[in-house]
């Protein structure tokens, strides 16, 4: 199924769930992520860090580190049972992934195996 296209299914009694996508969606990469959790709100901050390298003249050609450009690409915010129940559920891919990891499969097989999963 794309994301691009709305998907209907069935929840409970008769209840459908639609998914679409907003005109803002994007994938983004990163690299790291930060935020907290308070009594109100949960919040994450995805970032991606840019190695910014500074020519040398000798030897030709050489480079050595000039600084790193960490670039926040979105922050997100929920409710804390949310944010933990968000948690829980990246928890629990992480030891899956950690049990496909040792048993010895390659990627392929792991994705097939297990696709993409949501919560909510």
């Amino acid at each position: 199924m794309s994301i691009k296209k709305a998907k209907k299914e069935k929840r409970g009694k008769g209840a459908r769930l639609e998914i679409s996508q907003s005109q803002d969606y994007r994938a983004v990469y990163a690299s790291g992520v930060f935020g907290g959790l308070d009594p109100h709100d949960g919040r994450i901050i995805f970032f991606l860090d840019r190695i910014m390298p500074k020519i040398k003249s000798e030897p030709k050609g050489a480079m050595e580190l000039e600084k790193i450009n960490r670039e926040l690409q979105v922050e997100v915010h929920m409710s804390p049972s949310q944010f933990a129940s968000v948690a829980k559920w990246m928890t629990e891919h992480v030891r899956l992934f950690e049990k496909r990891m040792k048993s010895g499969k390659k990627a392929k097989e792991e994705t097939e195996a297990t696709g993409t999963s949501y919560i909510g």
